[in-house]
């Protein structure tokens, strides 16, 4: 197991950089880390289960893995859910400050952070908070991994922690 983590860690430093600059060119920036993280676990996968000599060329194997990540990306692109931010917006007003742990300022706050990013992360971020649902679910929903579901989330909610919280120690 060490020599497939050391194989893949000396692989991924090695191929990184380039293949982000190609997953940069045939999708949109924010969906990039997503398809390219798919990418590599892929071949993580794949490592694990047939051994680090079942593939000779790994810049080849995650060229070819990437590629069919892209087609998907665009296979699912076209039947992702549409919900507008302003639909979630008019559904917190509806709430109780106490349903939802947080007074109607901080909401608002929120939401107004919340516009800053991507549509994709916008929705992923509603369904989950504002929806209860569960990431597997959102992933079917929106055509995405449950893994890059999680890391939109992860992200957003660092960004949204820095931002409101140095705010937050201005007043």
């Amino acid at each position: 197991m060490s020599d497939v983590t050391d194989y893949f860690n000396t692989v991924y430093d090695a191929t990184f950089r380039e293949l982000l600059r190609v997953c940069l060119l045939k999708v949109r920036a924010e969906d990039a880390h997503d398809v390219l993280q798919n990418t590599y676990a892929k071949f993580y996968r794949h490592l694990q289960r047939r051994g680090t000599r079942a593939v000779r060329d790994p810049k080849a194997y995650l060229v070819t893995v990437l590629k069919h990540e892209t087609a998907r990306y665009y296979r699912t692109h076209s039947k992702r859910m549409e919900l507008p931010l302003e639909a979630a917006e008019n559904e917190a007003d509806d709430c109780s400050a106490e349903e939802l742990c947080l007074d109607k300022a901080a909401v608002s706050e929120i939401i107004s952070c919340l516009k800053t990013e991507p549509e994709l992360t916008q929705r992923m971020f509603i369904l989950y908070y504002g929806y209860g649902m569960k990431l597997g679910d959102i992933a079917k929903e929106i055509g995405a991994t449950e893994a890059g579901v999680k890391s939109r989330l992860k992200r957003v909610r660092k960004k949204l922690r820095a931002k409101l919280g140095e705010e937050n120690e201005n007043e």
